[in-house]
């Protein structure tokens, strides 16, 4: 059974489901999902019986905010609807509580183009972390761009998670810290209980 959303976001070329702790967001995590997965079905991962990354989150306090992408979708379209919804968070923050950024997927790549685009144009993202799992590799135009944003945002510390044997297009260098675990079957959570932990220990 799928978590019903407290509220849902219509976004540019997307949606967002916005699951709240208390009843407010106030410590926001935009996690965005891989290209093409449906919003049903990434909320059922976060919510998978083996391990809920949706409750866990909330037990801390967090709000979560799930942003779907298109499957045809591009590394700078898609960042431009991550940035869409990380201003639509930041205005409707309750407090100043630094964000959290990330994703799965092509959604990693999207949030890290989204971040770097952000303080290339002197935005504040408000992010204190931003982490990659499993994220897509760039394409050869893809990291032309990146490079020209400074591969990275600086601003929020860089979390890596990656499964044994996948290619994100990330060095050891780029993250400040990172965790490597065995791959998890693609029906069950959307993050492992070791990458769940490991993650949440180090949120702001």
């Amino acid at each position: 059974m799928t978590a019903e959303p407290h509220e849902t976001w219509t976004l540019r070329h997307a949606t967002a489901w916005v699951f709240t702790a208390n009843g407010s967001l106030t410590r926001p995590v935009v996690l965005v999902g891989d290209a093409g997965v449906e919003l049903a079905d990434l909320a059922a991962r976060a919510d998978h019986p083996a391990y809920s990354l949706l409750s866990e989150l909330k037990a801390r306090g967090h709000d979560l905010v799930l942003l779907g992408l298109p499957a045809d979708g591009s590394m700078t379209g898609d960042g431009g609807t991550v940035q869409n919804a990380v201003v639509r968070a930041v205005a409707e923050q309750l407090g100043s509580h630094p964000l959290t950024v990330g994703g799965t997927g092509q959604g990693a790549l999207a949030a890290r183009y989204a971040l770097a685009g952000m303080e290339y144009q002197r935005i504040d993202h408000r992010t204190g972390v931003l982490f990659s799992h499993n994220g897509t590799a760039p394409e050869l135009e893809d990291e032309a761009e990146l490079s020209r944003m400074g591969e990275r945002p600086r601003v929020p510390r860089f979390l890596r998670l990656v499964d044994e044997g996948v290619t994100d297009g990330l060095t050891g260098e780029i993250a400040e810290d990172a965790v490597t675990g065995a791959a998890a079957p693609s029906a069950g959570p959307l993050l492992s209980k070791e990458y769940g932990s490991w993650l949440l220990d180090r949120l702001p």
